[in-house]
């Protein structure tokens, strides 16, 4: 019983935290979004493989926000997830088919959020340089994002386990 009592008590906090993050983080990255449009020149500083003085439009400042704010997308579905399940575990529902189907929503999210992770910062300095002198096109992998992906992959297979176990549950409370 400790454990259900832990298992309510820091999902009440990590409800709230989810929640917060979901509403800030597409704020931040407005704010970031605004700046960078409203000020082409400045995106040069958060592209360093682009050569400096490189002429920086409006429409290409816009694109660069554009996929900035599409690739929060599955983070926000990700942490709105977060959140229904944290809702779920502190209200003492942990074995359920709409948990388990919740898991596997937020591990497809965030193997996207581990994809956009690759694929942003290359497109943004692919549409940062289309006027430079030389077109750049680079592509990074670290680490820390095989790291996140196999996180994402992780929840992702626990979300199917889970699915087996709410129906086995499901099937175990039949016969009772």
């Amino acid at each position: 019983m400790p454990d259900h009592n832990r298992l309510q008590s820091l999902s009440g906090l990590l409800y709230w935290v989810a929640l917060a993050l979901s509403v800030l983080l597409p704020i931040i990255v407005l704010v970031y979004a605004g700046q960078g449009v409203s000020d082409p020149a400045s995106l040069l500083s958060r592209a360093p493989m682009v050569a400096a003085g490189t002429p920086v439009t409006t429409a290409q400042a816009g694109l660069v926000a554009a996929v900035a704010l599409v690739s929060l997308l599955p983070m926000v579905a990700a942490l709105r997830g977060m959140v229904r399940l944290f809702g779920a575990y502190r209200a003492g529902e942990v074995l359920s088919r709409d948990n388990a189907d919740t898991i596997l929503r937020i591990g497809r999210n965030m193997l996207l959020v581990a994809a956009f992770t690759v694929l942003v910062p290359t497109l943004q300095t692919l549409i940062l340089s289309w006027h430079a002198s030389q077109k750049v096109l680079a592509i990074g992998l670290d680490t820390g994002t095989l790291g996140f992906l196999m996180a994402a992959g992780l929840l992702t297979v626990i979300g199917w386990a889970m699915r087996e176990a709410a129906e086995v549950k499901a099937e175990n409370e039949g016969f009772v």
